[in-house]
């Protein structure tokens, strides 16, 4: 049936006729591809999604353990550690142009 179609066009005929298939079939492989491109990126925006929830959880739990720590260091544990109590603290201050440091300690009306 498509034989005998295709033998009563004409020549311009024919033309137009492959010209629109070759358009549809171009056409149907381009919508596969960017089809198939969508469900790539929508699977990978997933997937990134996951892993952001994964490393908010980690950074939390991070932080919940660093709280602890912090919370566990006091005086008691230094002392223990062998840090000792300074009498007379020393500071290191600016001068004014702010190219030298100098050393001085504090006084009692300071």
């Amino acid at each position: 049936m498509v034989k005998a179609m295709l033998a009563s066009f004409e020549s311009h005929d024919r033309r137009i006729f492959w010209i629109t298939v070759s358009f549809l079939v171009v056409s149907l492989g381009l919508y596969a591809y960017f089809l198939s491109i969508s469900v790539v990126s929508v699977v990978s925006r997933k997937s990134a999604q996951q892993q952001a929830v994964r490393l908010a959880s980690s950074i939390s739990i991070l932080e919940s353990q660093y709280v602890a720590l912090d919370k566990s260091i006091d005086l008691t544990l230094a002392h223990s550690l062998g840090f000792v109590d300074i009498d007379v603290p020393t500071y290191l201050s600016k001068n004014g142009d702010g190219r030298t440091f100098s050393l001085r300690t504090q006084t009692g009306g300071q």
